[in-house]
């Protein structure tokens, strides 16, 4: 049996030069283990960060979610599923 991969967000941000700082400060002072931080290019005013915590804790993880769609920079967060994580009924799709 594997391990369970650490679950990914994506986040749709506001393309300005600080978005990426702030983002990181909030998973720092919520105290989340980062395994990857993808930023990509700028495409119309956005900017799309995907993320990848280490953690397995559910509530832990939508607690995250709601306090990054609380900031300003932040446009659409998406909890990114998968495979196992659908069959068992844990994210739709």
């Amino acid at each position: 049996m594997s391990a369970a991969k650490p679950p990914l967000l994506r986040l749709d941000v506001a393309a300005m030069p600080l978005t990426v700082a702030r983002v990181a400060s909030i998973l720092a002072h919520r105290q989340f283990d980062v395994v990857t931080m993808d930023v990509a290019a700028p495409v119309d005013g956005l900017r799309t960060i995907t993320i990848e915590v280490d953690t397995a804790d559910d509530i832990r993880l939508q607690q995250l979610v709601q306090f990054l769609n609380r900031s300003p920079d932040v446009v659409r967060v998406v909890r990114l599923a998968d495979a196992a994580s659908i069959r068992q009924g844990k994210v739709r799709v």
